[in-house]
């Protein structure tokens, strides 16, 4: 199974579709799922990330084999533009930092800044965001490192402005191929070592 958290119903919504996935309810949260993928709505910040994510491991079955995916929009440096897809291959906060497995691709690798508010100038790192940290020390306890993958689509260079919805199905729409195929290669690694 691949799980998906998204923080907004548009930052899932090329996948959605894509997969024709049916919406249901669980508790507070808002899913859609098919046999083979479940994506689960948290809400933005670091505590609605944690209580979806601590959600979904007490309700839905899982197993280390399983594959973790959070998908959403970031900030970026203005090296990066609007509409690329990176990979987290460093994740940081003000009080820790942690290095993550990223498998090859040609996806940019980053670090990222996760932090507990909208940030409206540059960090020291790559990009930054609001959900990720919290999200990886709750999940990496139930899922394989190398099984774990945070892909974020810069939207923004450190605007204060709040993305409209149209506008994030549409990035993240733009990079649909990329995401299916960093799926994809998460989903053969596996297979090869379970082999």
């Amino acid at each position: 199974m691949i799980y998906i958290l998204c923080a907004f119903e548009s930052e899932a919504r090329a996948l959605i579709d894509k997969y024709k996935l049916q919406k249901k309810h669980t508790g507070p949260y808002k899913y859609f799922d098919d046999e083979n993928h479940l994506i689960l709505i948290s809400g933005m910040g670091q505590d609605n990330a944690a209580q979806a994510v601590t959600h979904l491991l007490l309700n839905f079955s899982h197993s280390q084999e399983d594959i973790f995916i959070n998908l959403g929009i970031c900030a970026a440096q203005n090296t990066f533009e609007i509409g690329e897809l990176v990979q987290v291959k460093k994740l940081q906060n003000s009080q820790e930092s942690h290095y993550l497995s990223t498998p090859l691709s040609k996806i940019t690798s980053v670090s990222c800044f996760s932090s507990n508010k909208t940030l409206d100038r540059p960090v020291n790192e790559d990009i930054a965001e609001m959900e990720a940290m919290n999200i990886y020390k709750t999940v990496s306890q139930y899922f394989h490192a190398d099984k774990i993958s945070f892909l974020k689509v810069v939207s923004d260079h450190f605007n204060p402005i709040k993305p409209s919805k149209q506008l994030v199905i549409s990035l993240i729409n733009n990079r649909l191929a990329e995401i299916e195929n960093h799926l994809d290669n998460m989903l053969r690694l596996t297979s090869m070592k379970d082999k």
